[in-house]
């Protein structure tokens, strides 16, 4: 998703704890009441979860998924490791569960971990009908097959239809992986293990050129030449001599059971030990876990690594003394346990112990042992509406529960995980999510880069708390003060509000600085009203504890009413937190941003926005004239070309101010010299004729920014760069081409005398 840095948008000063009523600057507003206690309760706990048997007149004989269909019907479906898959009813009444495919009699068993190890509905199978299965067969191999349901019965297949998709010899009977899932894009996502044994004898983890020790990415809707798939062309290590295309990530020793996370498209992974330690992946394009030259966050063996930039670390190992062979889950986005949104769950068969955690991007930030359940956990797997259920070796299947216990000790509140549960928005008449009466709009004179992105913004101040006004920036709010703003897509070229919302980020003013927290709304319906494909609520967005990246489509640059399809990169807490630093001011909230006109409420006539901001009693003193006299940032230009003189260099250095300055500013992260602040000479920008310090930015000798030559300056090559690191970092997965004229036009007007060199005393090499 795109990170707009100028985080300030929808302010909301709120009630704190224990003061009571309204004061008379609210009502004078004529806001609603706002209590911020959840919103400062902290963001990470894992509430206490139970689990219960499930269905208890159902029992299996190894059951090994649970499953649906995703076409609406609310049906489960239990995979049995001797070959079977079985359909039933949700509901905890039901009798009996009936036989929807019966492979027994070609699924080879003589191996322990042989057998029916995956199943995978199609994300059209409401449609088509056709879902895929992975199983062991003879002579030794792995066989993911497509079937269809059977016309006549939708709770029966059509064994008669099975067509071999992927065949993959096995050496050893042990190590088959096993897991299959389709992925938001459509793809179909294969686990293979190294092929058994011990230690991986053939090496096939660091091997490009076997699918043994992978996962695998293949297009089944498609075939290439010879295949009865098609290798999508983005896949790594598609095209590559010596590398096998299926490939997506490879080191990986036994991956027993990966999930895709419903909301935000994240692939976990738990990976088999071998020696002493089980491990937890986030799975990445092209990623390699380190097997088997690593187990978990250790070398492994005679021939053991260090760590380092070619391998991918575990997200969490732990020891034997906790288990011995992971069992990888999903992540909860169910109803019934909310404070359990945006948790990973998983297990250990051996232990039987369960676990949950939270990761927010960079690092694990909370992590639970929920029970000690003493059951062979063989699998887990989500309904339609995203509830929690595993399987066990006892043969039964088991949901979880809330528990007992509503938060920790001492805390006031858990932290909401749903944007309704926030107090910022309420519900229409229709259902749907709409801001509340406390948000007052508003609008900034220069959006951040946002890749073509819009914004709806506003501000309240309930009870009591107001902002104090500085004349160079960097207000005060009290703390329960929160800045959000909910970004989407237009829905028609143009809009300047989202059509379809993606994310609403908060900026919350804790008692030791600022705090960023992300909501991503769900994607697109599917096949249920109200639903996307997962179950998700569309009405309803949903906390972050990590970042998401996912396809969108937009009118934004579409050519003749036709949308397109752009990513969008929803960044993780710890991503907001490099530029939001708790003891910042919040980014954009100045004069030049909010210093424009806009029409409140019944009036016809526009008014200024912090003139109206003061007659509402929303400052703690009076506002100064001076506030309203600066000059505001020039909206962006369409053509740049239509610039020339002080209104061009005003344009392009209030894109500088408001996309770099928050960390380019001297004072900024990392203790950086460069400084960008629109009011900063230009000349004292230590910019000009500048040597960036040396490492990715060294820019081959080039300029920060060489006047005259806009080719020649790394500000404008480092914009311009799609890929990694570009800059803006966040918001620019996609380089706007409005901003990259402007800058251009800019910097070949500069004239050879702008500057030589960086100010006296500041000829600290800068790093860019």
């Amino acid at each position: 998703m795109l990170h707009v840095r100028a985080a300030a948008t929808l302010l909301l000063t709120l009630t704190l704890p224990g003061v009571p009523g309204l004061v008379a600057a609210q009502e004078t507003a004529g806001l609603g009441p706002f209590d911020p206690a959840p919103l400062l309760a902290p963001a990470d706990v894992i509430p206490a979860v139970r689990h219960q048997r499930a269905f208890p007149a159902l029992r299996f004989t190894r059951p090994l998924l649970v499953t649906h269909a995703g076409d609406g019907s609310g049906r489960l479906f239990v995979g049995s490791q001797q070959g079977q898959v079985y359909v039933f009813p949700n509901r905890d009444d039901v009798k009996e569960a009936g036989l929807f495919l019966d492979l027994g009699d070609v699924t080879r068993r003589q191996g322990n971990e042989e057998g029916l190890l995956g199943v995978a509905f199609h994300p059209n199978y409401r449609e088509n009908g056709l879902f895929f299965v992975d199983y062991s067969a003879t002579p030794r191999q792995s066989v993911i097959s497509r079937f269809r349901v059977s016309k006549e019965d939708p709770n029966r297949a059509d064994r008669a239809s099975e067509e071999k998709v992927l065949t993959v010899p096995q050496p050893f009977e042990n190590h088959n992986g096993g897991t299959i899932e389709f992925g938001p894009d459509g793809m179909l996502y294969v686990a293979l293990g190294d092929g058994g044994a011990a230690a991986d004898p053939f090496g096939n983890g660091q091997k490009l050129n076997t699918l043994l020790a992978k996962i695998l990415r293949i297009d089944v809707d498609r075939k290439d030449p010879g295949l009865s798939y098609a290798v999508p062309p983005d896949n790594p290590f598609a095209g590559k001599e010596g590398a096998r295309g299926e490939i997506w990530a490879y080191g990986l020793r036994n991956v027993w059971r990966h999930a895709f996370d419903r909301l935000t498209g994240a692939l976990w992974a738990g990976d088999v030990g071998q020696d002493r330690f089980e491990e937890v992946d986030l799975i990445v394009r092209g990623g390699n876990y380190g097997w088997n030259r690593r187990e978990g966050l250790h070398p492994f063996g005679r021939r053991g690594a260090p760590a380092g930039p070619e391998f991918i670390e575990p997200v969490i190992e732990y020891p034997r003394a906790d288990g011995a062979s992971v069992t990888g889950g999903v992540v909860y986005r169910g109803a019934k346990i909310p404070a359990l949104q945006g948790a990973y769950l998983y297990a250990d068969y051996e232990s039987g112990n369960l676990w949950a955690l939270r990761w927010n991007g960079a690092k694990v930030a909370a992590h639970r042992k929920l029970a000690a359940t003493r059951l062979n956990v063989s699998s887990f797997g989500q309904d339609e509406e995203g509830e929690v259920y595993f399987t066990a070796f006892d043969g039964a299947v088991y949901r979880l529960m809330a528990g007992e216990e509503a938060a920790p000790a001492g805390e006031p509140a858990l932290f909401p995980r749903r944007l309704s549960q926030t107090g910022l928005f309420a519900r229409a008449k229709d259902g749907r999510l709409q801001p509340a009466p406390a948000l007052i709009p508003y609008e900034v004179n220069l959006p951040a880069a946002s890749g073509g992105a819009v914004a709806e913004r506003g501000l309240a101040l309930p009870a009591g708390g107001k902002m104090t006004f500085r004349e160079g920036g960097g207000w005060e709010f009290p703390t329960g003060a929160v800045l959000a703003q909910t970004l989407g897509v237009p829905s028609k070229k143009g809009a300047a509000s989202p059509g379809q919302p993606v994310e609403t980020r908060l900026l919350v003013r804790r008692p030791d600085g600022w705090t960023a927290y992300s909501y991503l709304w769900p994607a697109a319906p599917a096949p249920k009203a109200g639903r996307n494909a997962g179950g998700t609520s569309l009405d309803e967005a949903y906390l972050l504890d990590g970042a998401a990246e996912r396809q969108v489509e937009t009118a934004s640059g579409a050519a003749d009413g036709e949308p397109v399809v752009k990513r969008w990169e929803a960044p993780s807490r710890a991503d907001c937190g490099a530029c939001h630093a708790p003891a910042a001011a919040p980014l954009g909230w100045n004069a030049r941003q909010l210093n424009r006109p806009r029409v409140y409420g019944a009036a016809r006539d526009p008014e200024n926005q912090l003139k109206w901001l003061a007659r509402a009693g929303l400052f703690s003193a009076p506002l100064p004239e001076s506030a309203t006299q600066v000059a505001g940032f020039p909206p962006p230009p369409d053509d740049a070309k239509s610039l020339s003189g002080e209104p061009l260099a005003r344009s392009a250095r209030a894109f500088l101010d408001v996309n770099c300055a928050p960390c380019h500013q001297g004072a900024g992260p990392g203790g950086l010299t460069m400084d960008l602040r629109f009011e900063t000479p230009l000349d004292r920008t230590a910019t000009v004729n500048a040597a960036p310090k040396a490492g990715p930015g060294d820019g081959g000798g080039r300029a920060i920014i060489a006047p005259g030559d806009a080719r020649g300056s790394l500000l404008l090559r480092r914009m311009a760069d799609g890929g990694r690191p570009h800059m803006p970092p966040m918001g620019t997965g996609e380089p706007d081409p409005r901003a990259l004229a402007l800058i251009a036009r800019w910097i070949d007007s500069l004239p050879p005398s702008a500057a030589s060199a960086p100010p006296a005393g500041e000829g600290k090499e800068e790093g860019f």
